[in-house]
């Protein structure tokens, strides 16, 4: 089952990865106000909400956050961890790459930046900077706890190693 788990934080980093590559482009129109189709002479105008360093965060990110699955997915395969273990740290680790992206995504429309659920000193609270807040604390413990574990389990060595 260990594998079993590994594979699937490794699809969820995937997953990240593809939605932070998607990032990217939004970031494009974000900056140059609009879609070109190149080589085509065309260009469609329109304003995406949102600051472009907003959009830049969300797609290096989020592009991060999936670097961070694979890895912590190809770490599970070394180290011995019980079935419960490795769901729990795969359930950790997908929990902190999406609320991570709901941070990025809904901290970019929240005046207080989504770094507190009341106002602070960058901005007023909001319904964006809860959305935000809430999903980063959560993918700031889960994550944390996972890899606090993966960093003191033993590691698994197999016949052929020793």
């Amino acid at each position: 089952m260990r594998a079993h788990y590994s594979n699937l934080l490794i699809k969820h980093g995937l997953a990240a990865m593809l939605v932070g590559l998607f990032g990217g482009f939004l970031l494009a129109f974000s900056m140059v106000g609009g879609a070109s189709i190149s080589p085509l002479p065309v260009f469609f105008q329109f304003e995406l909400p949102g600051p472009d360093s907003g959009w830049r965060i969300l797609h290096v990110g989020t592009l991060m956050n999936g670097i961070m699955a694979l890895a912590l997915g190809l770490v599970m395969r070394t180290v011995h961890l019980s079935d419960r273990r490795a769901r729990l740290i795969f359930l950790g680790i997908a929990i902190a790459i999406w609320g991570n992206f709901c941070f990025y995504l809904f901290g970019m429309f929240a005046p207080n930046h989504g770094l507190s659920i009341e106002a602070n000193r960058l901005g007023e609270a909001s319904v964006a900077g809860a959305l935000a807040y809430i999903p980063a604390i959560l993918a700031a413990v889960t994550s944390i706890w996972a890899v606090f574990v993966l960093l003191f389990t033993e590691p698994a060595y197999d016949a052929q190693s020793k």
